[in-house]
């Protein structure tokens, strides 16, 4: 018969005794303890239940015994493996977190580099873009200057009568007016030329390396601060809440267990505010 049918395999008698142990509940509603000899009946009852409860678990304990066995067993024989492959995964998952974040530092500082370039270039290119049109409005200027001068000699050629000058100089202004709208044309064009090669130049950058299916997410944690202990953040907290900060109320739990212990030790004279020491008597029924 193997361990785990002699688990299972129970005499009939023992079984009705275990039954009949579950119905005693039953009986409760039937003491009426009124009088002494009733409550001497119910604490001998009361004691009798307890020591069959004793008996009840050490008759578990023996058929609970091949089940833990096989248990043991098993633990044994799988959780070694388990445990190195846990391992195993634990520190692949170590060392590929270590090179993640390696290849996000090596992105970042690409990235740094790269918008370092794009800064110098792009002030290159700004300062080039001035001087284009600065130049242009020069030479624009210039050949106003020269149109005006034309355009003088215009006048002076109709007051003389002389038509045909007049009409050569009309010609030589207009040419220069035209010809300074082209500088300034040409000039805008070269500063426009300038910057659209500085954005062209900017470095790309590639993107961090990735695994597929593995990537770091964010797990946000609240931490003390350096040289600060526990007892440090409640007293800060604490001088914090009347200045409004309620919100920290959630951060201070109360600790029951060592109210309970205060309790105990200072009794009625406990004084804590929002709290009181109650009195929660428990029993016990030594054996006859």
């Amino acid at each position: 018969m193997s361990d785990l049918s002699v688990v299972l395999s129970m005499d009939e008698s023992t079984a009705r005794a275990l039954r009949a142990d579950e119905a005693v509940t039953q009986m409760l509603d039937s003491y009426n303890i009124d009088s002494a000899d009733m409550a001497n009946v119910a604490n001998a009852d009361m004691r009798g239940a307890i020591t069959r409860v004793a008996e009840i678990k050490a008759l578990k304990a023996g058929f609970v015994a091949p089940a833990k066995t096989i248990i043991a067993n098993a633990e044994a024989l799988f959780d070694p493996a388990i445990e190195a492959q846990t391992l195993f995964a634990k520190g692949l998952r170590g060392k590929l977190e270590v090179w993640t974040v390696e290849q996000r530092r090596i992105a970042d500082e690409a990235r740094r580099v790269a918008e370092a370039e794009e800064r110098r270039l792009r002030q290159e290119a700004e300062a080039k873009a001035a001087a284009e049109r600065a130049k242009a409005e020069q030479q624009a200027a210039d050949q106003r200057r020269q149109a005006a001068e034309a355009e003088e000699r215009r006048k002076a050629a109709e007051a003389e009568g002389n038509a045909k000058a007049a009409a050569a100089a009309a010609a030589e202004a207009a040419r220069l007016q035209e010809k300074a709208a082209a500088t300034l044309e040409n000039g805008e064009a070269k500063a426009a030329e300038a910057v659209m090669s500085a954005q062209a130049a900017v470095p790309v950058v590639a993107a961090p390396e990735k695994v597929a299916g593995f990537s770091l997410r964010d797990n946000w944690k609240g931490e003390l601060l350096p040289g600060k202990t526990e007892r440090d953040a409640i007293a800060l907290i604490v001088d914090a809440i009347p200045d409004g900060r309620t919100d920290l109320l959630a951060l201070l739990k109360l600790d029951m267990s060592a109210a309970d212990k205060l309790a105990k030790a200072l009794k009625k004279s406990m004084n804590v505010p929002g709290m009181q020491a109650v009195n929660r008597q428990g029993s016990m029924s030594r054996p006859a």
